[in-house]
């Protein structure tokens, strides 16, 4: 689990919480390829939303059970995720234990964008696997929107082994991806 200092707010008006997940390495060795595996064999699921449209171009997205897979590794980042969230105070979340209900992965292809969306659940996420050819000019950042979802506050450069939490009412996107190298990231909603 990340220790409480490596996961600090950015502001306190964002409640959003950043680390590197401690032991990412051997984490990633073993998802990486297993998600890479199964963008190639798994059919895209085009969208999580019931409404059948989707926040994101150019990617290939998994069904939102992966935290369910019957991997070693998955299971000790759905772990690492959940002693996280439960050792953060929530102000918005009230007390209680919290649990993953909800976990995709995204694999971005050249081209990707994220239109500003939220998430369902009381707490949401993303971890990068791979945060490919990112860099500071933005290629590929998460970026959060004003309550309005009408223009951008603050950008984060993906890292790879970078978890981010937050609120789920908290409107976030991606920039464009101009890179040929795959993006890996996993999605995650608590309750």
């Amino acid at each position: 689990m990340a220790q409480d200092s490596d996961i600090q707010p950015a502001t306190d008006a964002l409640a959003l919480r950043q680390g590197l997940v401690p032991g990412h390495e051997a984490i990633n060795a073993r998802l990486r390829p297993l998600l890479l595996e199964m963008a190639t064999r798994i059919p895209d699921k085009g969208t999580n939303k019931a409404a059948g449209e989707s926040y994101f171009s150019n990617k290939w997205l998994s069904a939102r059970d992966l935290h369910k897979l019957p991997d070693p590794a998955m299971a000790s980042l759905v772990s690492l995720i959940e002693q996280a969230a439960n050792h953060t105070v929530w102000p918005h979340a009230g007390a209680g234990r919290r649990r993953i209900t909800a976990m995709w992965a995204i694999v971005s292809r050249k081209g990707l964008e994220g239109r500003p969306h939220r998430h369902s659940g009381v707490i949401s996420g993303a971890y990068y696997v791979d945060a490919g050819d990112c860099d500071e000019t933005g290629n590929g950042a998460f970026v959060i929107y004003t309550p309005d979802a009408g223009r951008i506050v603050s950008t984060i450069q993906p890292r790879t082994g970078l978890m981010l939490m937050f609120p789920n009412t908290l409107w976030h996107g991606v920039l464009r991806y101009e890179s040929e190298k795959p993006r890996i990231v996993i999605s995650f909603n608590l309750t």
